[in-house]
Formats: structure tokens, sequence, C-alpha cells
């Protein structure tokens, strides 16, 4: 079978943290554009304390004009590793600081229009150290049971990568079973 071809990647807009490209594509002998938010790599972090509890962040989100309690996660900057990412991010949005981190996998975020690939972790061997988020960031930390989590995921007060990445912490424990 015969692969699409990428053509052409024309640059139509650039923020701070993204670029909008219109992608000319090749396939049985049509043409057609698909347009490319260009934004990388990112992590989402999965902190779990001693008790169970995991650390989020209730972040007030622009795109949306609300709160959302999600997951601490961020960009992999240029020349950084998804590891050393997930660490920063989560010592800059929550102020812990963790001694174990693993892989837990990794997804496209919503590949119909982004490129944006996100690696989940799991942090363990919390150390409260203080938080530095960055310019513009408004958060607040909490400390929630998974369950409770997932109740305010039935309100719409949470986002996607957040159950997906609880859901790979889930799988790797064994089940939902205690969440």
């Amino acid at each position: 079978m015969s692969e699409p071809r990428v053509l052409e990647d024309k640059l139509l807009c650039e923020g701070r943290r993204v670029r909008l490209f219109r992608r000319l594509v090749s396939w049985r002998g049509r043409v057609f554009e698909k347009d490319l938010v260009a934004f990388g790599r990112s992590v989402v972090i999965v902190p779990v304390l001693g008790d169970g509890r995991v650390v989020f962040v209730r972040q007030w989100r622009a795109p949306i004009g609300k709160w959302v309690v999600e997951l601490p996660a961020g960009r992999v900057e240029s020349g950084e590793d998804p590891r050393s990412a997930a660490l920063r991010e989560l010592e800059e949005e929550t102020g812990y600081r963790a001694s174990r981190i693993i892989e837990l996998g990794r997804a496209y975020v919503s590949p119909g229009y982004s490129d944006e690939l996100i690696t989940a972790f799991l942090a363990e061997g919390l150390e409260k150290v203080g938080a530095h988020p960055d310019e513009g960031e408004v958060l607040e930390v909490l400390e929630l049971a998974p369950r409770e989590y997932i109740a305010a995921c039935a309100a719409g007060e949470c986002d996607l990568k957040s159950l997906a990445a609880l859901l790979l912490y889930f799988s790797r424990r064994g089940g939902l079973s205690g969440a």
C-alpha cells in the first residue's frame, strides 16, 4: 500500500509556543491540504505521595477561560530529554522533587491537527522543596485521591492528558482497585 507523501509545509503563523502550518500532502494522485499545529514533545507526571494521594495542579487555562484540575505537565525544551523535563516541570509547578521517576508510556495528544507527542512519567519518593512556576502560570497545588480526581472529571473540570496518564499508572499498578 502506498504511503501519503508530504510535499510542503507552509508557515501560516508563529506564536510563543506553537507554529501553524498548512501541509500539502500527495496520495494516490491527489493533493490536499491539512492544517498542522507544531508543538513538539511534552511530558505529564503522575506524582504519587506515600499515602497514595496524587499531586495535581488547579490551573487557570486562558484558551478556555476556566480552571482545570490536571497533573503537572509541560513542554520538553530544545536540547532537553523528556525525563529531565518531567523532573523540572514537577518541581516548577508543584514544589516537589522526586527521587524516582519511571516512564509509563507515550502517546500523540491529538494527531488530527497537532504533532505533540507526550511522555507520561510516574514520580515517587517526593520531597517538598518549593514551587517556582513560570511567569504567566496561574495555579495552585492539590493533593487528591485518584477517585476524587475522576469525580472532578465527571463535572468537566479535568483534561484528557491527565486521565490518560492516570490510566497508565493504574495499569502499571495492576488495576483500578483502591484508586
